[in-house]
């Protein structure tokens, strides 16, 4: 058994296809079949059921992948931890970010942190709160930016931003005449929502009690877009919340409005597995979030140095 028969197996995991696998490896399907089938030899058991409807692992190869990626991360921060200590950083950095979040701070750190780290490969990718969760545990992503607290003994979180709700509300609206608005004015009808699965809808709910469905409007419209809703606000009426990082270049339009305080925010931190070691990596990143971003919004904690646990 070998690191590399293990990362094949993970890969073969992560995207149930051989030929896709291959591809992630950059090695041959032949090649990576091979070594499969010399690790199920010499284990003595099944991994996968090859079908033709696709790969799936057996019983006890859901297990032996669970343990390969906790092999594979602890390789991967023998690496790390070397890295560190000889003050260089290289290799990747898999990051992901959820939408609500992306658009307005990818921009505000990606460029300067890629020059920073000239030698380190830096992707990013939107997802949503769910899948960064998860695949920071099977060591898919090494950073995920969402929105926390989530409660996770796996995951360690380390806040940067406390962004408020604001209000985006059409000039035809009744609640656009007010200076500010209050949860309980989002009873109005006409809110717009984004789509089931973003955690920002089920914030919004937490804060506003949505006037039943208007049957008289002759269409329904879910979003997955902030900016999609703001148009639709711009356009036509109704109103939606949108977090003020999606308006700040707009925050003396009259169709924004704060909440009276104390204003409804949204913790967005930084979260890493626990047994993540690139500590000067997350500090950077940190610190270039916060010079761009005014300091109201930045975390009570967010200037603290980040320890090792």
């Amino acid at each position: 058994m070998n690191i590399q028969q293990l990362e094949y197996l993970v890969a073969l995991d992560t995207h149930r296809q051989f030929v896709l696998a291959a591809e992630k490896c950059h090695v041959t399907q032949p090649t990576l079949s091979m070594q499969l089938q010399k690790l199920e030899e010499e284990l003595g058991v099944l991994l996968f059921d090859r079908t033709t409807k696709g790969v799936q692992p057996t019983a006890v190869g859901e297990k032996v992948v669970q343990q390969a990626r906790q092999v594979l991360r602890e390789v991967q921060q023998l690496r790390e931890v070397v890295q560190v200590e000889k003050d260089e950083l290289v290799g990747e950095l898999r990051l992901g970010i959820i939408p609500t979040l992306a658009p307005y701070l990818v921009p505000l750190f990606l460029v300067e942190l890629v020059e920073r780290y000239p030698k380190l490969r830096v992707q990013v990718e939107e997802l949503q709160s769910a899948q960064i969760i998860q695949q920071l545990k099977d060591n898919q992503l090494d950073v995920g930016l969402l929105v926390t607290p989530l409660d996770d003994r796996q995951l360690r979180e380390i806040p940067v931003l406390e962004e408020p709700f604001l209000g985006y509300i059409s000039e035809n609206h009744e609640l656009y005449p007010q200076a500010t608005i209050s949860p309980q004015d989002m009873g109005a009808p006409g809110l717009w929502l984004l789509q089931e699965g973003h955690c920002f809808r089920h914030q919004v709910l937490n804060i506003c009690s949505p006037a039943p469905v208007d049957t008289t409007r002759p269409f329904t419209y879910e979003s997955g877009s902030i900016e999609t809703l703001k148009q639709l606000v711009r356009r036509n009426h109704g109103y939606t919340l949108v977090p003020e990082l999606s308006v700040l270049p707009e925050l003396d339009n009259p169709m924004v409005k704060r909440f009276e305080a104390p204003e409804p925010v949204r913790e967005i931190s930084l979260v890493v597995h626990h047994g993540f070691v690139r500590l000067p990596l997350l500090e950077t990143l940190r610190a270039i979030i916060l010079r761009q971003v005014p300091e109201r919004l930045q975390a009570g904690k967010a200037r603290q140095k980040i320890k090792w646990r």
